[in-house]
């Protein structure tokens, strides 16, 4: 286990990076919108990219050293839940396509009932971002 004041400093830090990367995308899809051109283009897929390897490496953070007792950590974890329930869903969809009727039909119910569930996780995750807003951070 490392200190509670390490924790912190690479969680913060890890939010500040996404936070500056997306600055500057916001700042490149303006330039875009000004002057459109291949090596601009380019520039925003590049921090798009980058911008999702600093969310992951973000969420990665906060599931390796915040505590469970935190709201941001529930949040963390129910997007990943839903993320990959959402990445199963849409394979099963895909694959049922190529199965025999019957076999078609219990893939469909498989795929309803993950979705009850991805719905139960995402209501559950507005109540841990409503509780966590509710109540002031305290370290």
């Amino acid at each position: 286990m490392i200190a509670r004041q390490t924790a912190d400093a690479i969680i913060t830090s890890r939010l500040l990076v996404l936070q500056s990367k997306r600055l500057m995308l916001n700042r490149a899809l303006r330039q875009l919108e000004k002057s459109s051109d291949e090596a601009r283009a380019r520039k925003v897929e590049r921090l798009r990219d980058e911008i999702e390897s600093a969310q992951q490496n973000y969420r990665s953070s906060i599931l390796a050293f915040e505590s469970p007792d935190r709201h941001e950590y529930w949040l963390v974890a129910y997007g990943r839940l839903i993320d990959m329930g959402g990445a199963l869903i849409a394979k099963l969809r895909e694959a049922a396509r190529d199965l025999p009727n019957d076999e078609r039909y219990a893939a469909s119910t498989d795929v309803e009932m993950l979705e009850s569930i991805l719905e139960s996780w995402t209501q559950s995750m507005r109540t841990t971002m409503s509780a966590g807003v509710a109540r002031p951070r305290n370290r």
